[in-house]
């Protein structure tokens, strides 16, 4: 496992922490975060994408949010959502979990939760049904996105 993977884009930095084992170039996840953001179009400052094991989330989630519950993601941005200085915080027993009870490969669950948080740090909310609903219809478009630029042949899905 990589723990620690750093790339330049143009001054902007992206970055994983404890990256897992996955079917999932991290340099085809950089070049589609990257593509997604600017689509967006915000830019990225900097950029660090987390996986932390399950108790370390449940006490962000305490710590931050006041909330006494697991969960799979955790976004925190600290510009406005046009200029990205975040952090994005997954937990890999979570996603492995999700995966298996929507029978998805852990890549996609990975993805789709990349893309869930890439849009909390874009200013998306989903505290509602609608805006849930709006906020799935664009993280399928995100991953989409990826597999349509980064899957030549290798079918992840």
């Amino acid at each position: 496992m990589n723990k620690n993977f750093y790339i330049c884009i143009v001054k902007k930095i992206i970055f994983f922490n404890e990256y897992p084992s996955l079917n999932l170039r991290q340099s085809d996840l950089l070049d589609w975060i990257s593509d997604c953001v600017r689509e967006k179009g915000a830019k990225i400052k900097r950029l660090g994408i987390n996986f932390i094991p399950e108790h370390k989330m449940l006490n962000l989630n305490k710590k931050h949010l006041k909330h006494d519950y697991h969960t799979d993601i955790l976004t925190f941005s600290y510009k406005d959502h046009l200029t990205i200085e975040s952090e994005i915080f997954i937990c890999f027993e979570r996603a492995l979990e999700n995966a298996k009870a929507h029978s998805e490969t852990i890549e996609n669950e990975i993805l789709r939760l990349i893309s869930h948080g890439l849009l909390h740090v874009l200013g998306m909310r989903d505290n509602t049904r609608n805006l849930k609903e709006l906020m799935t219809k664009e993280e399928d478009n995100f991953v989409t996105k990826f597999h349509v630029k980064h899957t030549k042949g290798e079918k992840i899905l």
